[in-house]
C-alpha cells in the first residue's frame, strides 16, 4: 500500500524548530490520531463513531505514520505519511454507489480531517462532515493549546503547500458552539422507499414521499442481509434522528426496519427537533460565569418559550 508524504505546520509561543518537547509531541499525537479516523468514518459512513471494532478499511485509512520534525522559519513542520484512501479502502472505491461526501481516492485521512476543520472554522451549521461526537473531539484539542501551541495548519488537498485549514482557538470556539447548538438525538419513526443498501458501511438511503433522501446507518452489518428484500419497496425505520447544528436532519441511526405499507402518513415527514438549542441566551452569557453564565439575565428577559427550551435542554 502506497503512503503519501505530507506535512502539518505547528506554530508555538516558544519556537522549538525540530527539537519539540516530548510531552508536547504526546499531546499533539494523542489529539490528532483519533480525529483522522473519525473524520474519514464520518465522510464514508455518515457517523464519526460506532460501537465495536473498527472495520479493516478504516484501520488502514487511519494509519498515519510520523517521519520527524523540521524547522519552517519560527514554526515546526510535523512530517508524516498516510495511505491514499483509494488504496486503503479499495473495496469501497470499487463500488459505484457512494455518498456525495466521498473523498477523492488520491486524498488521505489528513485531507478529510482538514475539510471538516474548514467547515468548523466557517461555523457551517449545515455541514455533513461532522456530527456532535466529532465536534467534541475538536473541542478537546484545547489540551494541546495548554502546552503553548498557537495553531496547527493542515493541507486540505494533495499539493496544498499553504496549510489552508487551521486549528486554533477560534476554530475550537466554533466547535464548542456548534456542538452546543446541536439538538439531541430523538426517537423517531419514518417511512419511505428503501433506495440503497451498502453492506461494507452499514449504510442505507431512504427516499421520503416528498422526494428527500435520508441517510441512515444500520445497527449491525447483519441487517444489510435481512433488509435486502425490501430494496425498492416502502419500509418503516425505527431509530434515532441525529441532527445538524442547524436543526436539519443529518442521519438516522436505525434500531429496527420493517415493511412500511399501510403505515400512517405522519411517519412520511422528515423529523424535526422538538426544540432548537437557544443560541441567543448563550450569546448574551458568553462573558459571564456560574449561574448567570448559563441563564443570562434570567429571570426577566426570556419568554415562556425560551424558558421551556432551556428546561428541555437541561434535561437532555
Amino acid at each position: 500500500m502506497h503512503y503519501e508524504s505530507q506535512s502539518l505546520i505547528v506554530t508555538t509561543r516558544e519556537p522549538f524548530g525540530k527539537r519539540v518537547p516530548i510531552d508536547l509531541c504526546d499531546r499533539i499525537f494523542r489529539s490528532l490520531s483519533p480525529m483522522f479516523a473519525h473524520s474519514v468514518r464520518m465522510a464514508v459512513e455518515g457517523t464519526s463513531s460506532s460501537p465495536g471494532a473498527q472495520p479493516s478499511w478504516l484501520r488502514r485509512a487511519g494509519d498515519v505514520r510520523v517521519l520527524g520534525f523540521d524547522e519552517y522559519g519560527p514554526d515546526t513542520l510535523l512530517n508524516v505519511e498516510a495511505p491514499m484512501l483509494g488504496e486503503a479502502a479499495e473495496e469501497l472505491y470499487s463500488q459505484n454507489e457512494f455518498w456525495p461526501t466521498k473523498p477523492s481516492p488520491d486524498e488521505t485521512a489528513i485531507h478529510v480531517f482538514a475539510k471538516a476543520l474548514e467547515d468548523v472554522t466557517r461555523g457551517n451549521p449545515e455541514s455533513v462532515l461532522y456530527d456532535r461526537h466529532l465536534l467534541k473531539r475538536f473541542s478537546a484539542f484545547n489540551r494541546v493549546f495548554e502546552k503553548g501551541v498557537v495553531s496547527v495548519g493542515v493541507p486540505v488537498a494533495p499539493g496544498d503547500e499553504h496549510f489552508s485549514a487551521r486549528m486554533d482557538e477560534s476554530s475550537l470556539r466554533n466547535a464548542r458552539e456548534l456542538s452546543e447548538r446541536t439538538p439531541p438525538p430523538q426517537q423517531i419513526r419514518i417511512t419511505g422507499k428503501l433506495d440503497m443498501i451498502r453492506h461494507s458501511t452499514r449504510s442505507f438511503a431512504l427516499i421520503t414521499d416528498d422526494g428527500h433522501e435520508v441517510r441512515g446507518v444500520l445497527e449491525t452489518q447483519d441487517w444489510t442481509e435481512e433488509i435486502k428484500d425490501f430494496l425498492g419497496k416502502r419500509i418503516l425505520v425505527l431509530g434515532k434522528a441525529v441532527f445538524r447544528p442547524s436543526g436539519s436532519l443529518l442521519r438516522i441511526d436505525a434500531t429496527g426496519v420493517e415493511g412500511g405499507e399501510g403505515q400512517s402518513l405522519l411517519f412520511a415527514k422528515l423529523p424535526r427537533p422538538r426544540a432548537l438549542r437557544p443560541e441567543l441566551v448563550r450569546t448574551k452569557a458568553s462573558d459571564r460565569r456560574g449561574v448567570p453564565a448559563f441563564f443570562g439575565s434570567w429571570p426577566g428577559e426570556e419568554s415562556d418559550e425560551d424558558f421551556e427550551s432551556l428546561v428541555r435542554e437541561i434535561r437532555h
